[in-house]
């Protein structure tokens, strides 16, 4: 079999189609997707009037996506996804994140404050109503200003009274602009998760690899009120009912067959110059990369002594752990790729355009204004980044920089007592939540290192005056700084915040937690962020004209414009990689592999799986989920992606859903900056993996019934 696949995706190599695609303009792509597989059309991609797959996805919290997938408003998303509803509900002696969640029904089901569901109503291209409103001769600032009242203006109209939530977003750095207007349901619970043994299978190790073995999902159900509509949280509301759901396929998906991701991709850069990709992969990720495996090791070492500090930094280790392997690879790819080259000969022929073509002359000279521009940005970005990967990655310096407001208000000619009180009950809650999951003495050591840091990469100049007096006394300081602070004990704090009085600001203000986390801010915020904003504003005037002058120089192109949280569909299909010399990526990972891997648990404990799962692996107890005798868990495909899109559903060409996107491959992490058809590839869990944890593995019957399974 394994050489019949190599063959096979040997055969059709580079297959991969890049862009992420506005579903609204989603007709001028379905030919192409139509030729490759599909086998639906535009309106049923994407429709307003009538039902569509679009009203199938939704974004899941703050930076996921999810999809409905039974017609009672059960929504499928990433295990990383819900990680922090699923910790939030752990504890040691209840332990979801170990040994998973099932509610035994819909009364089991558990409520998560503060988390969403967006689904989209519907989005406009309104660039004309926003740009009619601008004047020959603006300032970048003065355009700024009538953009964001033209903005407003429109998303108040659009959200008709509170009914909706709505966004003006740019497209093309200010060059076209899109409103989308979403219906937010507030009642969000949790059904399902396996454990992590299963759900994170692999973890750090494995994050961004390829071949995965990762039951990487959770089960979330929205509620509605009794009109199908968003509602607080009430035992009487009754699950949403969607206008469309997607079935599960209980079919592996053949190799090169036609795969579509829809979803909210975060953000890409994919027509940065080549100063900035220098700027990236020469200060900006080194630097990140070295402070983020300090932190990590941290971490590890803390977690490695208790459980209750394992279930307390999961979440944390996982996010630091992220951004931390995903800049490693796409340093090495953009490398590979010799990306600053491939930029540089890019703006050569955009240089030569302007010169021989006789309607390009206004943008003549736009290179050397990015050079200009960005010899004066790369120390003021590098001085940010330096602040947020080092002092904002201290916790109590984030938790103390959240009694800004309450200083703010307590400090007020005449200090008003309802919207104290209002902070305070915020800030309680919030402690609350930041003590639950805090180790003081983590994060003291985290607090040394990162000082430490901090003074030893400021490029000169650019020491932040609150640090300039520490010198080489760091730790002493760190010590006075947890010892003699209010805010670093839970106790204090609630204690403060308990008989709180606008009097008591003078406590809060003389806090030496509170003191430096305010003295960095106000540093970072006067004499950082004003020029480096300035220049990020010059900067989007330079890639506006630069995105038009590309789209003017190639008009047969197709171009799409830059991933922004917003609604987009990629396709591709289903495929391997060759990664590097005699090295080659077969399209599907099986079951046979996690215990390839668990046989190493003793070495790297992210292989450790439960004995029931090793038994039914062994069994091959795998019908009626079985792609002959194998069940697949996770197959790649050449579909382009990125951050946000974690949870988005990958499509087969009728339109089911046969996989669920969860990561990339090391190699493809460059791609939010230069896509390579050879290598950009997507991961995701088979939907017959899905099923089987479900219903073989977990025995969720209930679960199984309520979902539209096809053969």
């Amino acid at each position: 079999m394994a050489t019949a696949l190599v063959v096979c995706f040997v055969a059709l190599r580079a297959l991969a189609v890049e862009g992420m695609w506005v579903p609204l303009n989603i007709h001028k792509n379905i030919q192409d997707m139509q030729q490759m597989g599909l086998r639906l059309t535009a309106s049923e991609l994407y429709n307003e009037l009538d039902p569509s797959l679009k009203d199938g996805i939704v974004r899941f919290g703050r930076g996921c996506t999810g999809s409905f997938i039974s017609a009672d408003g059960l929504v499928l998303t990433n295990h990383h996804c819900g990680y922090g509803q699923i910790q939030a509900h752990s504890s040691v002696g209840n332990d979801y994140l170990t040994h998973g969640f099932w509610a035994p029904d819909r009364e089991g089901e558990l409520p998560n404050e503060g988390l969403t569901v967006s689904i989209l109503v519907r989005m406009e291209d309104v660039t004309e109503r926003v740009l009619g409103t601008l004047q020959s001769g603006m300032t970048e600032a003065d355009r700024a200003t009538a953009v964001r009242e033209a903005s407003s203006a429109i998303v108040d109209e659009a959200r008709e009274g509170g009914r909706y939530e709505a966004q003006v977003s740019p497209f093309f750095y200010g060059d076209e602009y899109f409103l989308f207007v979403y219906e937010v349901f507030r009642d969000v619970r949790l059904v399902g998760a396996p454990p992590s043994s299963i759900g994170k299978f692999g973890g750090d190790v494995d994050n961004w690899m390829w071949p995965r073995h990762s039951g990487d999902f959770a089960l979330f159900r929205v509620y509605a009120g009794p009109d199908n509509g968003p509602a607080d949280f009430h035992e009487d509301n009754i699950p949403y009912r969607p206008a469309h759901y997607f079935p599960l396929s209980n079919r592996t998906p053949e190799v090169h067959d036609f795969t579509m991701v829809y979803g909210f991709p975060g953000r890409t850069s994919r027509y940065l110059t080549s100063g900035a990709v220098a700027l990236v992969t020469g200060r900006e990720n080194p630097m990140g990369i070295g402070l983020r495996t300090r932190i990590l090791e941290l971490y590890e070492q803390g977690m490695s002594e208790s459980d209750k500090v394992r279930i307390q930094y999961a979440a944390k280790h996982a996010r630091i752990s992220n951004a931390w392997k995903r800049w490693m690879g796409e340093n090495r790819g953009l490398e590979r790729l010799d990306a600053i080259g491939v930029k540089r000969r890019q703006e050569a022929a955009f240089e030569r355009w302007t010169r021989e073509d006789p309607g390009a002359g206004g943008y003549a000279g736009l290179m050397d204004a990015f050079s200009e521009v960005y010899q004066d940005y790369g120390p003021l970005r590098y001085a940010s980044r330096l602040y947020a990967e080092s002092i904002r990655n201290i916790e109590l310096v984030r938790f103390a920089s959240g009694f800004e407001t309450l200083v703010r208000l307590s400090r007020a000619e005449d200090p008003d007592p309802d919207r104290i009180s209002r902070e305070v009950a915020r800030l309680r809650s919030a402690a609350g939540a930041f003590f639950r999951d805090y180790n003081q003495a983590i994060d003291q050591r985290v607090a040394g290192a990162m000082i430490d840091a901090c003074l030893e990469l400021s490029e000169p100049g650019f020491v932040p005056p609150p640090l300039q007096s520490v010198g080489s006394h760091a730790q002493a300081f760190v010590d006075r700084l947890f010892s003699r602070s209010i805010l670093a004990t839970e106790k204090t704090t609630m204690d403060l915040l308990a008989a709180y009085r606008s009097g008591d600001v003078r406590r809060l203000e003389r806090d030496p937690a509170f003191a430096f986390a305010s003295a960095m801010e106000a540093y970072h915020n006067e004499q950082i962020r004003p020029g480096e904003r300035a220049l990020e504003s010059r900067l989007d005037s330079l890639y506006r004209l630069y995105t038009a002058g590309l789209r003017q120089m190639n008009p047969e192109t197709n171009f799409f414009p830059d991933a922004n949280g917003t609604l987009r569909i990629s396709y591709g299909r289903v495929e391997g990689s060759y990664p590097r010399d005699a090295v080659a990526y077969l399209p599907y990972a099986t079951a046979g592999g996690i215990l390839e891997k668990a046989a190493q648990a003793e070495q790297i404990s992210d292989y450790r799986i439960p004995e029931r799962l090793e038994r039914l692996i062994r069994e091959q107890d795998f019908v009626p989920y079985n792609h002959g005798e194998k069940l697949v868990t996770n197959f790649i495909a050449s579909n382009h992606t990125t951050g946000g899109n974690s949870g988005s559903p990958v499509l087969g060409a009728s339109g089911e859903l046969i996989g669920l996107n969860f990561d990339r491959s090391w190699e493809s992490t460059m791609s939010d900056i230069l896509f390579d058809p050879e290598q950009c590839r997507n991961i995701s869990v088979n939907s017959q993996y899905i099923l089987w944890v479900i219903g073989t593995y977990a025995g969720q019957g209930w679960l199984i019934e309520e979902l539209h399974i096809t053969p």
